[in-house]
């Protein structure tokens, strides 16, 4: 200890030095910080309505699990993964426009176009990687909840992503619902026009009554995958810490 305490005193000028220096970078880098807001939605997940597929005879077919990719899963933890999807961040990017807000350093606001000088426009992955790290979304199994957090450096901005992402995840999960629905519809109707069989063409007609009643459901829902328990709003102060 004592020899200890004979380097830390012959050193004391050198030592001192490396101390003012670290205090003056975490100064600096305190003071230039951005202030980030956070802008919250929870959700409930809705069970999902779907026009089943039969796969017999002509009538086959995936459903709106096929753009979920869940197989026999449950459809919450696949909503839950969808929120994380390549699909849906492509989606919000080009629904509102975030390309020269996550890259505003590449982008020229007078001329409305990239500069080439600092890497020109930003690659698809690129911008995927910059929007999936200031949204975060997480879901409790225990309460069934789903949390989505938008962070951005402007209040109103960071409550539109949020709620974009809420409607947009819902948008393409419905649309991919009555696509597959409408496919099997126009199906049912083919096999009808080629079976020459009566039991046959009354099962079919069922199928044909059951696949339309399920497409009516689907349009008439307010939402499909998503209630919304608490919307996003405009945070009225910074969150903590800031980035």
């Amino acid at each position: 200890m004592g020899e200890l305490l004979s380097v830390i005193r012959a050193r004391r000028k050198r030592l001192l030095g490396i101390w003012a220096i670290v205090m003056v970078v975490v100064l600096v880098r305190v003071l230039t910080m951005a202030n980030i807001y956070t802008s919250n939605a929870l959700l409930t997940l809705l069970p999902l309505e779907q026009v089943e597929q039969q796969a017999q005879g002509g009538v086959a077919g995936t459903s709106v699990r096929s753009l979920l990719n869940v197989g026999s899963r449950r459809d919450d933890y696949a909503i839950a993964a969808f929120l994380q999807s390549r699909q849906l961040l492509d989606a919000v990017i080009e629904d509102l426009g975030l390309g020269p807000e996550l890259f505003p350093r590449r982008w020229n606001r007078d001329k409305k176009e990239w500069l080439e000088s600092r890497g020109g426009k930003p690659s698809a992955g690129a911008l995927r990687r910059k929007l999936a790290g200031v949204v975060d979304t997480s879901y409790d199994e225990f309460t069934g909840l789903l949390a989505v957090s938008a962070h951005w450096r402007e209040p109103k901005r960071a409550q539109a992503i949020a709620r974009d992402f809420v409607d947009v995840a819902d948008r393409l999960l419905r649309d991919a619902a009555l696509a597959e629905g409408e496919r099997r519809v126009a199906e049912l109707g083919r096999e009808m026009g080629r079976t020459a069989i009566a039991d046959v063409g009354a099962y079919l007609a069922e199928e044909m009554t059951r696949a339309i009643s399920s497409l009516t459901s689907i349009r008439a829902r307010a939402r499909y995958a998503f209630r919304v328990i608490d919307p996003p709003v405009i945070p009225d102060r910074p969150s903590w810490p800031p980035r």
